[in-house]
């Protein structure tokens, strides 16, 4: 076996099947294990002194976890009415999650920790990936409530020639300028920024008409160079078709690299998979983050560097207790180190604090570690065994001067937007925060699996993900029901998954109408009654659509603790 083939010599047997059982089978396949689909029984990886079985509980239809656990609120929140995303996003995570929680197992066993099945479930993977919307929802002070306006005005832009973009920026005189050489009048830029800089932490926004007039009046190539000159960010909207033409369409999302010769890792024989391992990272935002916290669920120590007084992301309300709610629920149990590494003194820190870590993440811009002197051979010739981790927007996708890999930009780009969209619309991303977590998910993934190559090698190396390779995994093809919608009853909405119409038929107490006829049919019958009512007739197949998403805490006891707001625990439980 090689680095980068960490499961070679590995098979996966399973009988199972759904979005979910296929996302794990195919990500394990390109980690090198074979793969025996037709062997029934639970999802299992069998290798050299191994053997790892994950249990994914319960059925769980795409829409109705997204009802019941506020993806749909989110997703519909610019337009105050909630909507399914339309791809299997849940489905997706929730086999991600398998395989992170295979690895974990794979690694602990090779460790010499006996731990060897773990169990999770679609609802415990949803809430932790809408966390940190919850968390501001159930903030101590200022909780944020849901946005109760409708948005017409809202990205993406469209051009003169009629290209659909999106636009980022990382300042407000970059912001400025752009929509000021666009012959933008100054107030409505002004009125602009805040709502779209907040766009990501509330899932909505409304921008002043102006600014799409200002794009309906310009060619898109002049936008590009405005957007070059300014320091904007711009990057057409484009296809699920478009992506598969692209020469990196399908890659592995992970790229891995071998290292150097270097003792084996420690070992572990009790707790968590990951106990003893850990942790270092300089990161910000979401990915980086999101990633960390998840291995320190799977047991790992994280330190996590900060600029000198913080990061200044702790302050971003609503505040729960003396810290940020949504940072709060992507760093809560991280040690800090406060170290100013742009000067000599803060890099031999850092040197220092890799020395006997395992893990190394950063989600810096494309060149910064060498700029920095922190790149991959630098650490490692401090320590051999370091598995070096980059968590990026483009990889190497899109060259070396990409525009901004942030996640509407990503979703853009990849096709991801045109999945989202109902036929006949024009593409449009969503704005909850949703490939951003995504990669968070994959750069876990991808650092478990060098670690279990670590383990099996005896080699520290580096590992790269992206949020394009995240978004890619989103692409797969959902596999609607016979009756798979959200209807509204006779109080609010209810969603219902079902291939045997005829029953469904017999519940609503009304005859088999056409296929046509059946939408109409079905919500004209569940106008009669309230939405609580027609839930507890239906049974498993519908959920009503939760729109508070304060009451998925009380509605989900198990899945939350409390420190100054509701933090998701672990989608995973190992024995």
């Amino acid at each position: 076996m090689s680095f980068s083939a960490p499961l070679k010599g590995f098979r996966v047997h399973c009988g199972g099947s759904g979005p979910a059982v296929e996302t794990a089978l195919d990500r394990l396949r390109m980690l090198e294990a074979e793969v025996d689909a037709a062997r029934p029984g639970p999802l299992s990886l069998i290798g050299p002194g191994v053997s790892a079985e994950a249990g994914l509980r319960g059925q769980f239809p795409e829409n109705l976890v997204q009802a019941d656990c506020g993806i749909m609120a989110l997703h519909g929140r610019s337009e105050a009415q909630p909507r399914p995303l339309g791809v299997d996003y849940v489905s997706v995570l929730t086999g991600i999650a398998a395989v992170q929680g295979m690895l974990a197992t794979t690694l602990a066993q090779l460790r010499g920790n006996p731990v060897s099945r773990v169990e999770l479930g679609a609802d415990g993977v949803a809430l932790f990936a809408v966390g940190q919307y919850i968390a501001a929802a159930t903030a101590d002070e200022d909780p944020e409530g849901q946005e109760g306006t409708p948005s017409a005005a809202r990205p993406p832009f469209v051009s003169a020639d009629g290209v659909a973009f999106e636009v980022e920026a990382f300042s407000g005189e970059a912001w400025q300028r752009f929509w000021a050489s666009l012959g933008t009048p100054e107030r409505a830029i002004g009125r602009g920024w805040r709502p779209f800089l907040l766009r990501y932490e509330r899932a909505s926004v409304s921008l002043p008409r102006e600014l799409h007039e200002a794009a309906e009046s310009t060619s898109f190539e002049e936008i590009r160079s405005i957007a070059a000159s300014t320091g904007m960010h711009v990057c057409p909207v484009r296809t699920v078709a478009d992506r598969r033409t692209d020469p990196d369409a399908g890659s592995p999302p992970w790229s891995f690299r071998a290292g150097r010769a270097a003792p084996p890792g420690s070992g572990a024989t009790a707790g968590l998979p990951l106990a003893g391992i850990h942790v270092v990272e300089s990161t910000r935002r979401v990915q980086g983050p999101l990633a960390t916290r998840l291995l320190s669920l799977l047991g790992a120590t994280v330190t996590r560097i900060e600029p000198p007084g913080g990061d200044p992301l702790r302050g971003m309300p609503p505040m729960a207790g003396d810290c940020s709610a949504k940072f709060r629920v992507l760093n809560d149990g991280k040690r800090v180190a406060e170290i100013d590494f742009k000067q000599a003194e803060g890099r031999a820190e850092v040197l220092e604090l890799i020395r006997d870590a395992d893990v190394f993440l950063h989600n810096w811009a494309p060149g910064k570690d060498i700029e920095l002197g922190l790149d991959a051979a630098t650490l490692h010739a401090v320590n051999p065994g370091l598995v070096y981790a980059a968590a990026c927007g483009w990889g190497d996708a899109l060259g070396k001067n990409p525009p901004a890999g942030t996640d509407y930009m990503v979703q853009a780009y990849s096709g991801v937007a045109d999945a989202l969209t109902h036929a006949g619309a024009p593409p449009r991303p969503t704005l909850m925060i949703m490939v951003d977590v995504a990669g968070g998910f994959v750069s876990a993934e991808g650092i478990l699996a060098a670690l279990v190559a670590r383990q099996r090698t005896g080699r520290g190396g580096e590992v790269t993900t992206s949020l394009l390779a995240a978004a890619d995994a989103l692409l797969h093809e959902p596999s609607p029901a016979a009756v798979d919608g959200v209807f509204a009853a006779a109080d609010g909405l209810l969603a219902i998954v079902t291939d045997d119409v005829d029953a469904l038929c017999s519940l609503l107490g009304i005859s088999l109408p056409s296929s046509e006829e059946l939408p109409d049919a079905i919500t004209k019958a569940l106008g009669t009654r309230p939405v609580a009512d027609w839930a507890r007739r239906l049974g498993p197949i519908a959920v009503p659509v939760r729109r508070d998403l304060g009451t998925l805490v009380s509605r989900h006891p198990g899945r939350f603790e409390r420190n100054g707001c509701a933090i998701a625990t672990s989608p995973w439980a190992f024995s």
